[in-house]
């Protein structure tokens, strides 16, 4: 059985947002989230056109990984925060640099309460298939920010916001392992927060040893 809810009805019951008007772009980044298959639809055909509407209990999930988006942009990200209970907790620890001790991030402004709770519940073993995250922004970063453009991104690469610890959290985040290996040898972490990710970019780039290696020996057999 369908919601009944088209993905731009969903935004507007979810959000208050009309993405014809205000976010073609959030549209695009939730039927992003169709295509990687986290967000369910059904399909019905109309003479020569189809027409995707929700699937029955999707609401919330496209409720959270929208939320996640804004964050995450890669769908990619959002759709392993879901699936990979390692990855949600080192995206919370993330989420949680990025939010302590701020009430707005690049003009968006935040609900202090709704993002400590954003937080624990990220951190917690809550499904997120089925219940939703408080939404901690008073406007969703997507509509602010524009296309191809996280919240997380667009606070780092402000030059005037460049410390090591963010240059390090930007290097992990675009998937630059050499570089975030060797920011982390030259930072002397105080925050518990910074320290785990420390050890855990040190941890993959352990990992990523062993499995050449482990290619090395194949090739060479």
């Amino acid at each position: 059985m369908a919601s009944g809810l088209t993905i731009p009805d969903a935004i507007r019951h979810l959000f208050g947002i009309e993405v014809a008007k205000e976010s073609t772009y959030l549209k695009d980044k939730a039927n992003s989230l169709v295509r990687n298959k986290l967000v369910k639809v059904n399909t019905e055909k109309v003479v020569q056109r189809s027409k995707q509407y929700l699937a029955e209990g999707q609401l919330d999930v496209l409720f959270n990984a929208l939320l996640l988006n804004a964050i995450f942009t890669d769908p990619k990200d959002v759709k392993k925060i879901f699936e990979d209970r390692l990855f949600r907790a080192e995206s919370a620890k993330t989420v949680k640099l990025l939010f302590t001790e701020n009430n707005s991030l690049m003009g968006v402004a935040l609900s202090n309460q709704n993002a400590v709770k954003f937080i624990d519940d990220l951190a917690s073993e809550m499904d997120l298939y089925s219940n939703r995250l408080p939404n901690p922004f008073a406007t969703l970063p997507q509509l602010a920010l524009g296309k191809n453009l996280s919240l997380l991104h667009a606070l780092l690469t402000q030059s005037a916001l460049i410390s090591p610890t963010d240059n390090l959290l930007l290097a992990y985040l675009n998937n630059d392992m050499d570089k975030a290996l060797a920011l982390s040898n030259q930072i002397k972490a105080n925050n518990s927060n910074v320290k785990q990710l420390i050890e855990h970019i040190h941890a993959q780039h352990k990992e990523a040893e062993e499995f050449d290696d482990l290619l090395n020996y194949f090739q060479k057999m």
